[in-house]
């Protein structure tokens, strides 16, 4: 019985979001930017590339990484730094068995631009290497802010929960769910649904009803955006906490 106790246990353990995680990133791409090497520890991926000494890092959410490229140069200087450069932008990285599409961007713009890879040989997942030059990694919060809680909703009462910057959130709107990270007060990330006004090509968590999320958090209250599939977020989501 003691045996049959543990197994049971050990089974909810891997089955939990997170947790027993089977896919993976790493290893070496062939890209449309270049020889792309991927390194993942849990859902956090680090990658570096040739083009201008360029570094990737992001969130893995689900088979999707989230996150950001940095250059030494590019087409276009930030008006801010990113591990002390100011040239980047984001990405959105779709994940198969075999490779990846997505897009970049520059900045803070919505990523547009293809970015394509055919993955040519597997690495096994090891810790990412701390931030560089003395910088903070763009994907921790550098804030005390603390979301967890239950917050009122134009969408509906949310239940927030916050690990780290890692934030997931449950609403009873088609069973919605809400995964993220909290960077200084932006939550960015998607919402996802049992149904909604449309079906996206990809599925995130088993389900084909989802869209990007952004929002800025001040105080008890939080004013954002939200949008379908890929599309930029630009339909209104407003909150207080209760």
């Amino acid at each position: 019985m003691r045996h049959l106790i543990l197994l049971v246990a050990f089974s909810v353990i891997v089955s939990l979001p997170g947790l027993g995680q089977a896919f993976t990133v790493s290893g070496t791409y062939d890209s449309t930017e270049g020889l792309l090497k991927l390194r993942q520890q849990g859902d956090r991926v680090v990658g570096h590339y040739n083009k201008d000494n360029g570094e990737l890092t992001g969130v893995l959410y689900d088979r999707t990484l989230d996150g950001f490229w940095i250059e030494d140069n590019s087409g276009r200087r930030c008006s801010t730094p990113k591990n002390g450069r100011y040239y980047w932008g984001r990405i959105s990285l779709e994940f198969t068995g075999d490779g990846f599409t997505g897009q970049w961007g520059y900045c803070n713009d919505a990523p547009t631009n293809p970015w394509n890879g055919t993955l040519t040989s597997r690495a096994s997942s090891s810790p990412p290497p701390p931030p560089q030059r003395d910088t903070a990694d763009p994907f921790v919060s550098s804030s005390d802010l603390n979301i967890e809680g239950t917050w009122s909703s134009s969408e509906g009462e949310i239940r927030f929960r916050q690990h780290g910057s890692r934030v997931n959130g449950r609403y009873a709107k088609d069973n919605g769910e809400i995964v993220g990270n909290l960077s200084n007060s932006t939550l960015r990330g998607y919402w996802i649904e049992d149904s909604s006004n449309r079906r996206c090509g990809t599925a995130k968590n088993g389900r084909y009803y989802w869209g990007a999320l952004e929002l800025q958090f001040d105080g008890d209250r939080f004013t954002g955006h939200w949008g379908y599939c890929g599309d930029a977020p630009t339909q209104s989501w407003t909150g207080q906490r209760h």
